[in-house]
């Protein structure tokens, strides 16, 4: 099959379920991928005809987005802070928001000389620790998550990046101690409410893993309070706690950390407007 015949089938059979752009995006990625074609490749080789290779992966990809399989996880690659990680169904695919999350540690400590030291709790992919310590180099970071696979993932993307990372395996949702006290704490919580499925695309729901989406019923702020509750000890007078949040809960969650020995507290909206990043600091 030449390519623009499979192109042409390619969003055909894509179209009622994504929007065109996405679906062009798709084949650029893919054949990126697979094949280091630049982007304009198709467009200026009409007639070049498929490999059977070539034309198994492409048609491999294809069935799977049509399950709404995301191409990260086909490709098993995203890009995050212009850098590439490998992802897998044990970790959820980093998102663009999260970025403007970095910039905020980043902004808050860039004149700070002296070495901080950082806690990222349920670091999944390892994103975000492994972004602040290319970013910057004052920083001294550990990583938790309760995921055994979720950490292997994460060491694969800081052994690709030579990031220094101490990687832990712990569940917040028990009683944990921590050797040293922390500068920094920062966390990305499963903050969906089980009752909210209903409202999520397949392409999330079905194949990212709940683990790190969902919190117990009826308790949408359960992870927060454990983290709250890790910062009594773990954190300094004077610390800094970030959190990404749910924005329906911003108030309740706000009133939480108040209460908390917690002060100074600021949220910030992300690139949709809606309320996703809060900072407090300890007293």
């Amino acid at each position: 099959m030449l390519i623009n015949e499979f192109k042409a089938h390619f969003n055909k059979s894509l179209i009622d379920i994504y929007p065109l752009n996405e679906v062009n995006s798709f084949f650029r990625i893919l054949t990126d991928h697979y094949f280091k074609w630049a982007p304009t490749f198709s467009v200026l080789n009409p007639d070049h005809r498929l490999t059977t290779t070539e034309s198994k992966q492409l048609s491999a990809a294809l069935l799977d987005l049509k399950k709404h399989k995301p191409v990260q996880y086909i490709t098993q690659e995203a890009f995050f802070y212009n850098r590439s990680f490998y992802v897998d169904e044990n970790v959820m695919i980093p998102r663009p928001e999260t970025e403007e999350f970095i910039n905020w540690v980043l902004e808050d400590s860039s004149d700070i000389g002296t070495q901080l030291r950082v806690l990222d709790i349920g670091t999944g992919s390892g994103c975000i620790p492994i972004t602040l310590a290319k970013e910057q180099n004052n920083f001294i970071i550990d990583a938790l998550d309760i995921s055994t696979r979720a950490l292997e993932v994460a060491k694969k993307n800081a052994q690709r990046h030579k990031a220094e990372i101490n990687f832990f395996k712990a569940d917040i949702r028990e009683s944990i101690s921590w050797p040293y006290p922390q500068d920094i704490m920062i966390s990305n919580p499963p903050y969906i409410e089980p009752d909210e499925k209903n409202k999520m695309l397949p392409n999330v729901l079905e194949y990212e893993p709940h683990l790190a989406l969902f919190t117990p019923h009826n308790h949408p702020l359960f992870y927060y309070y454990k983290i709250i509750e890790l910062s009594y000890t773990f954190l300094k007078p004077g610390g800094c706690l970030y959190l990404e949040i749910n924005p329906d809960h911003a108030t309740a969650l706000t009133t939480l950390i108040k209460a908390n020995h917690f002060d100074c507290i600021e949220i910030r909206n992300d690139i949709f407007g809606k309320k996703r990043m809060l900072k407090a600091l300890k007293f």
